[in-house]
């Protein structure tokens, strides 16, 4: 059988030596047999509970700004895909999504000249206008800098729990690393009613917020910001979607491609979704962070990983190729091949095909070729 919950994790018991054993446990279980879990008592090693009322409150700001404020830092004008992204104007699973957002990072320099293509993932953010949204930078860049702090704490538990040493993965980030992060906004079904996409030719009725995807980076972490429950959705491997709960002030934590990928397949990225409120409940807010690694990363995975671990591994993925589960098509890192960055970036143009367009135009085509087929 394969799972049928999210197991809720409370981070403190990882620095209680009486405790942390079955918090290591359970993060293992979790990481392998889920790929999801949900992380309570986290706020003394990450953002306090009024960070995150600060940054829930700027979000609401933001969406409320006039369109022409919003458009004047819209991802087209980005060539690192930072930015707003207007209401339907993201395409997933071949279906548009319906939600507005707006994507942000650590904020860096843009890559040199020469430098390898992928690494335009990486760049300054497209801000809004300080006069029209006060503090709005500085509450971002605050978020970002603590849930980096709470990303690394909890990346070399997550190590130590596949039965690695803490600092495993340290080789795998370069100093000032960028993560990133979006502020998301999901419009009831009543809010989408005569909304036409910007992507493609569907309708709200598709129900999609986010279509059926894997994430692309190492872990994620979502702060789900308003009380909309059967929202977010877990694909197991038999093809049933299990439900995330929200509970209050707790972090949904996920495993990305990329931490798959360099641990041999043993801690899972697991397909999941997001459907739109229903009818009358208003605007779901999502917060979602995602923790990334070095772009130029190349090296195969780590090692030493214990006999007992990979045995888990390989029960799984028995389970998993029996059910025959899987998603649409979607670059998954082969760093056999490429550094980590290559699958990244075409990841992100074929969600924002637009911006593709204008700045990367026979990528897009070589993209939409490998897809389409």
């Amino acid at each position: 059988m394969s799972f049928r919950l999210i197991l809720v994790l409370d981070l403190e018991k990882a620095f209680d030596p009486a405790t942390k054993p079955e918090f290591l446990a359970e993060l293992r279980n979790s990481l392998i047999n889920v790929g999801f879990l949900l992380l309570v008592n986290y706020e003394k090693y990450g953002p306090s509970r009024q960070d995150f009322e600060d940054i829930k409150n700027q979000l609401i700001r933001f969406f409320a700004l006039p369109d022409e404020v919003k458009r004047d830092c819209e991802m087209i004008h980005s060539p690192h895909f930072l930015g707003y992204t207007r209401l339907a104007n993201e395409i997933t699973a071949s279906q548009t999504d319906w939600r507005e957002q707006i994507d942000l990072a650590t904020e860096l320099p843009a890559p040199k000249e020469g430098d390898p293509i992928y690494r335009n993932i990486e760049g300054p953010n497209l801000w809004p206008d300080e006069q029209h949204i006060p503090g709005f930078r500085k509450v971002i860049t605050t978020y970002i800098e603590k849930m980096t702090q709470l990303s690394t704490t909890f990346r070399k538990l997550a190590c130590e729990a596949i039965g690695l040493a803490p600092e495993a993965l340290d080789g795998y980030f370069k100093e000032n690393q960028q993560c990133k992060m979006k502020l998301v906004a999901y419009p009831d079904s009543d809010q989408l009613q005569g909304v036409k996409s910007q992507a493609l030719d569907d309708l709200p009725e598709t129900g999609q917020g986010v279509g059926p995807h894997r994430d692309s980076d190492l872990l994620t972490y979502i702060y789900q910001a308003t009380e909309h429950q059967n929202s977010l959705q877990v694909q197991n491997f038999q093809g049933k979607w299990i439900t995330v709960d929200n509970i209050p002030h707790s972090l949904v934590v996920n495993a990305g491609q990329t931490l798959e990928a360099i641990t041999n397949g043993v801690c899972k990225a697991t397909i999941h979704r997001v459907l739109n409120p229903a009818a009358g409940s208003g605007t779901r807010i999502s917060i979602p962070f995602f923790q990334t690694i070095d772009l130029d990363s190349r090296k195969l995975a780590v090692e030493n990983l214990p006999d007992e671990v990979l045995k888990l591994r390989d029960e799984r993925d028995k389970a998993i190729e029996d059910w025959g589960v899987d998603v649409g098509f979607q670059f998954t890192p082969d760093l056999s091949q490429h550094a980590v960055g290559h699958a990244v970036f075409r990841n992100r143009i074929k969600s924002h095909q637009d911006v593709a367009e204008r700045w990367y135009p026979t990528i897009l085509e070589e993209v939409r070729a490998l897809y389409s087929h």
